[in-house]
This record gives C-alpha cells, sequence and structure tokens, in this order.
C-alpha cells in the first residue's frame, strides 16, 4: 500500500471525484444548451488536460465546425488556449488559461491543478496526446450512456488517479468508472502493441491493484481487436507460464492458480468500441 492509504481506502479518496457530474445535459432552449456546454467543456479540461473539436463533435452531437465554433468562443474569453499539434486528430487541442482554472474551480467547488506558464503548448503532454484524448471519450462514454438513471455515474481520471498514487506497484490505469451499482472500474486504452515482458509487468501491478481495493474490475479499450487478440495471447501464455516460476526472495510462485483465475475473470475486453474509436480518431 502506498502511504496515501495508510488510514484511508482508495474508495474513500474517490469520493469527490466521482461526485461530480460530468453528464451532458441538452437544456430546453439555445441559451441553457450554451450554457451546459460551456460548463461541462471547462470542467472536462480542467480535469482530464485537454479537449479537441473530435470530443466536443461527439459529446454534444453537433458538426465539426459547430464545434470549432464552440470552442474558439472559449478561447476568444480567454478561458481557453488553442495550441496546434499533429499529434491530435484535430491538428489541434485546446487547454486551460489561468482565468480558466480559476472559473472550472468555481464550477467544480475544489482546487484544481493549474501548472502555471507562458507556453500553452506545456500545459499537456505531445507525445500522449492522442491517448489522452482517446481517454477522455472512453471516460464519458459510459456516463453518457447512463443518463436517465437516478444513480449517480461518477470517473476519476488519470491525471487525478496518478495525483492520488504514487506507489511504483499501481499501474497507473487511465480512469476509473463507478458503474450503476456502485461497483469500480479501472479503464486502460491500449492502441499499441507491447511485448511479453511488458504484459507481465502490466498483469501483476493490476493484480495488486484488484487486491488492494483500488478497482474490481478492469475495462480494456482498442481501436484494433488485432491488438485485443495479442493481449489475450500473451495473457494465457502468461497463465500458464507464471504459476510455475518462483519469486527468488519469497520462494512463492509469481502468480498463484487462483490469482491467475482473478485476473482472468476481471479484465473485460470492450470490443464493442473498437469501430466508434477507428472512425473517432484513426479515419
Amino acid at each position: 500500500m502506498t502511504p496515501t492509504l495508510v488510514n484511508t481506502t482508495p474508495q474513500e479518496l474517490y469520493q469527490p471525484y466521482l461526485a461530480l457530474d460530468m453528464r451532458y445535459k441538452v437544456g430546453e432552449n439555445n441559451n441553457i444548451i450554451g450554457k451546459n456546454r460551456r460548463r461541462l467543456t471547462m470542467i472536462i479540461v480542467a480535469r482530464f488536460g485537454v479537449i479537441s473539436p473530435t470530443i466536443v463533435m461527439w459529446l454534444y452531437s453537433i458538426s465539426k465546425h459547430q464545434a470549432l465554433e464552440h470552442l474558439n468562443k472559449l478561447e476568444r474569453e480567454g478561458v481557453l488556449f488553442m495550441v496546434s499539434t499533429y499529434r491530435s486528430p484535430d491538428n489541434r487541442v485546446y487547454v486551460m488559461s489561468y482565468s480558466g482554472a480559476q472559473f472550472a474551480q468555481e464550477l467544480l467547488g475544489m482546487s484544481i491543478y493549474y501548472r502555471s506558464t507562458a507556453n500553452p503548448a506545456l500545459q499537456f503532454n505531445a507525445n500522449t496526446v492522442h491517448h489522452d484524448l482517446i481517454c477522455i471519450y472512453c471516460s464519458l462514454c459510459g456516463i453518457q450512456e447512463k443518463q436517465g438513471t437516478n444513480i449517480p455515474i461518477g470517473i476519476v481520471t488519470e491525471l487525478e488517479f496518478k495525483r492520488l498514487f504514487k506507489s511504483n506497484d499501481v499501474r497507473n490505469v487511465d480512469g476509473i468508472i463507478q458503474e450503476a451499482n456502485g461497483s469500480l472500474a479501472a479503464i486502460d486504452v491500449e492502441h499499441s502493441y507491447k511485448n511479453k515482458q511488458s504484459r507481465e509487468k502490466i498483469l501483476l501491478k493490476y493484480l495488486h491493484g484488484l487486491k488492494h481495493g483500488y478497482y474490481a474490475k478492469i475495462f480494456l479499450f482498442s481501436q484494433s481487436t488485432a491488438i485485443f487478440d495479442d493481449i489475450k495471447r500473451f495473457h494465457n501464455q502468461l497463465f500458464e507460464e507464471l504459476p510455475n516460476r518462483f519469486n527468488k526472495q519469497t520462494k512463492q510462485p509469481i502468480l498463484t492458480n487462483d490469482d491467475a483465475e482473478l485476473l482472468k475473470s476481471s479484465i473485460i475486453f470492450r470490443t464493442k468500441y473498437c469501430d466508434a474509436l477507428t472512425n473517432l480518431f484513426y479515419s
């Protein structure tokens, strides 16, 4: 366990974030629609670090032109900055300004992390921005699908998770989502192939997270069923091999048969989103 968790469970640490309403409410007229979109867009940027026209277009069911108008208006108001980057499917992303951070803090009712810099491009990691945008989509998908239910659905973003937990034992998952029944699931986006050694390290960190209450299951997302097939192939090999390999210090199996069964039942491949991810982020 990390020092943060000595007297506090992961679920307790998640609660302030899970309580934040991230659902899009359309509104009864254009004025309310505009206010609701403005509010949610600013909260998304505050919690995830970036946003793009593709995310806005999908979330609000509007055209790319309307998405650009929405974001450019917020830029003119001084609450967002536009940064050009070829790593985004839109060749641009929008990040928070200092004024935007102050506004988002009022909306959220909590302090948010803001990196003060004269260069807006330093507000985000350009190397991971494509992955980060996909994470926004995957995190918000479940919330939007559950509209109309009386049970709150919440998320913890990757940035928030990393700030809560610093231990190397913990897999830095791409987010946490609370399901309608209250169960917590980790979100991990796999958009590239990894070798077997990397898969072993990830599996063992998933096991640590499951056993220590960080989440009860793991949802894997990808744009490619071939990547999923590759992950499953390595997993099957490791589930066979690791119970027969022993830790040199403890003399215990690296993975027990019970551990393997727990991982098998807890890792869920979200194949139904492959086409949507391809169409949104790779077309």
